[in-house]
């Protein structure tokens, strides 16, 4: 079953999301923050995804939204967690939570104005790709997928092979060496939470637009939280967390597969989130960033 085409397909778009949100997470946790508020920060995206593509009638439109919506709701956090500084777990925990509160109150207000209905993303297969499975398959991939898996490419370049991940990187291991070697800081870190935001945003977008085509309260349902053990499952590394998420798509598609065999539907629907908690006790002694969680205070 697993090697069926629709099974990877629906496994791709059901793992795309997580996989955005996920590197969102990674951007963030290099440089010393603890994306905790990540969930919410997915919902944002995902609520005014929606919006953008049912009001312009553009899918893509949406996915700009999500990614507006993300940008602004991590600059939003930059304030707090980097400026401030204020505690990242106590911030982060009320950030979700005022977060799904902003989220079904705005739905239900623009429930009689917007229609709860996005257009579809898919590609259509040409005639001359018809008589080919291997080129029908590729146009039947979803399109975020595909940009899904650039992203991770151009990230993993830019992060370990580049200055400016360096130094995303070094704010995040010791801000005292960074400091010394000139960096701001604050500037970094500001600028990686506007492309965490940016990347969890367009991660909510990807679960509203690019897969469910509709928007309800708390749609999330702990996303947020299942990409930050993706990037533990990872080891904060950019091939391994892709992985990670594929593998989550995998058990999500699996469990949501599994409830045609009758029984209590609850149970599949269980599966992403004790591969959560497996995972996060398997790398319980996994060491990301030191400067993780750690407010700094510009002398």
């Amino acid at each position: 079953m697993m090697l069926d085409p629709e099974f990877i397909i629906s496994a791709l778009r059901v793992a795309t999301p997580l996989i955005i949100v996920a590197l969102g997470v990674l951007v963030a946790e290099l440089a010393g923050i603890l994306f905790l508020c990540v969930e919410g920060v997915m919902l944002c995206g995902a609520l005014f995804g929606m919006l953008g593509a049912a009001y312009f009638g553009d899918p893509w439109v949406g996915i700009a939204c999500g990614l507006a919506a993300g940008i602004t709701a991590g600059l939003l956090c930059a304030a707090l967690f980097v400026w401030v500084p204020a505690d990242q777990v106590v911030i982060g925990l009320a950030f979700n939570i005022a977060a799904l509160g902003l989220t079904s109150f705005v739905f239900r207000v623009m429930t009689g104005v917007v229609k709860n209905s996005s257009p579809s993303m898919a590609w259509a297969v040409p005639e001359w790709a018809a008589d080919q499975p291997i080129l029908t398959f590729l146009f039947q991939v979803p399109p975020l997928a595909w940009l899904a898996a650039g992203l991770f490419i151009i990230a993993a370049y830019l992060l370990f092979h580049s200055a400016p991940g360096l130094m995303l990187r070094s704010v995040g291991q010791s801000v005292e060496a960074a400091t010394s070697a000139g960096l701001d800081v604050l500037r970094v870190r500001t600028v990686a939470m506007a492309i965490a935001g940016g990347l969890a945003g367009l991660g909510g977008a990807a679960l509203t637009v690019g897969w469910v085509h509709s928007f309800s309260a708390n749609i999330t349902a702990g996303r947020g939280f299942i990409a930050l053990a993706v990037v533990y499952f990872g080891r904060w590394y950019p091939g391994w967390t892709f992985f990670g998420g594929l593998l989550f798509g995998v058990g999500e598609v699996l469990g949501l597969n599994a409830q045609v065999l009758g029984g209590n539907s609850h149970l599949y629907l269980m599966v992403p989130y004790i591969l959560t908690i497996i995972v996060l006790g398997m790398t319980g002694g996994g060491r990301g960033p030191r400067e993780v969680a750690q407010p700094y205070e510009r002398d």
